[in-house]
């Protein structure tokens, strides 16, 4: 994943569409309270712009480079996952082609701590007068189509789908 590239694509796109007040802040993790426990996020990048319509909007990116297909519903608490450390490309690809084109959960597992757990106790704690907006980049697209809607708060899916699906949605 080339972060810088994803970085200055999405700042691109900002100022092109006619977003202004555009700040990106250094990565930094983020510590929240979340049943009787501390829970951290490593290395949350932070994009705050003010879009077209006025509305001040907090992305709050996060890169997860693990070779893991994943299944997590951004409008749901379940996620799956499926280790392919040991894939080679093509069938990568090969197994996002089936799972996406089936309603299947074969061969996937229950995630212990699901990939939408610590973004909704992490997004409850910030400024609720704010659009803020947890966005999970993952290495490979995600195996459950992902809503894109104004009011969805979570998204996870790989950064050619954020950028051409979601993140227009905001802008």
């Amino acid at each position: 994943m080339d972060r810088n590239f994803m970085i200055k694509s999405i700042y691109k796109l900002l100022r092109e569409t006619g977003c202004y007040n555009i700040d990106f802040y250094e990565p930094q993790d983020a510590q929240f309270q979340a049943r009787n426990e501390i829970r951290t996020i490593k290395d949350i990048y932070r994009i705050t712009f003010t879009n077209s319509n006025h509305k001040i909007i907090n992305l709050y990116l996060v890169f997860n480079e693990k070779d893991f297909l994943y299944k997590a519903d951004n409008k749901n608490t379940k996620s799956l996952e499926l280790n392919v450390v040991s894939k080679e490309q093509q069938e990568i690809e090969e197994l996002i082609n089936l799972y996406t084109s089936k309603d299947s959960n074969m061969g996937l597992t229950n995630m212990k701590l699901s990939l939408q757990s610590s973004p909704i106790r992490f997004i409850d704690s910030l400024d609720q007068k704010e659009i803020n907006i947890y966005v999970e980049i993952l290495k490979y697209e995600n195996l459950f189509a992902q809503s894109s809607t104004l009011s969805d708060y979570m998204y996870f899916n790989n950064f050619v789908n954020f950028y051409e699906e979601f993140l227009p949605i905001f802008l």
